[in-house]
């Protein structure tokens, strides 16, 4: 099976964001927790605490935001093979992935594990690298396809089970 991808930018963010908003969220409430229990504990007056829980903590979160992504925006402008049109060749034994300036392979048996969402398969060749390959470009059945040559390859996989 062969699946032809081109990540675009917005991809890649709207991946990121979606797989780091529980983290921001719960460090957004615990700088919250933070603010609140530092001020609480300052001889401030409650309308003194207020104030500064209100203009520093939407200031703190913001910068995170600008800050995350910029961050995202630099990693995908200076990684060009992400940003090419990529195609991948499924077999039970391989995965041939052939870029515009780039072409390589790996054995499934040599994968750290498959993880599938509700928009990517992501195939990590270690615990940080990994394959993005959006589902959008799947046609008909090659969804399925691709989830039984995961399986029947015996590598660690959290696949849907549609």
């Amino acid at each position: 099976m062969t699946v032809k991808t081109h990540i675009s930018f917005k991809d890649f963010l709207n991946f990121n964001i979606k797989n780091s908003l529980p983290r921001i969220i719960i460090f957004s409430l615990v700088l919250l927790l933070f603010f609140v229990l530092n001020f609480y504990n300052s001889e401030n007056g409650s309308n003194e605490i207020y104030k500064y829980v209100l203009i520093w903590f939407p200031a703190i979160v913001i910068f995170i935001f600008i800050r995350s992504y910029l961050s995202l925006k630099n990693a995908f402008h200076s990684n060009l093979k992400i940003q090419e049109e990529i195609i991948y060749t499924f077999t039970d034994e391989k995965v041939y992935t052939k870029g515009e300036t780039f072409e390589s392979d790996f054995a499934w048996n040599t994968v750290y594990k498959v993880k599938e969402n509700s928009n990517w398969f992501l195939i990590y060749q270690s615990k940080t690298t990994m394959n993005m390959i959006p589902k959008k470009y799947f046609a008909g059945n090659e969804i399925l396809d691709l989830r039984k040559m995961i399986t029947k390859s015996g590598v660690k996989a959290k696949l849907f089970n549609h």
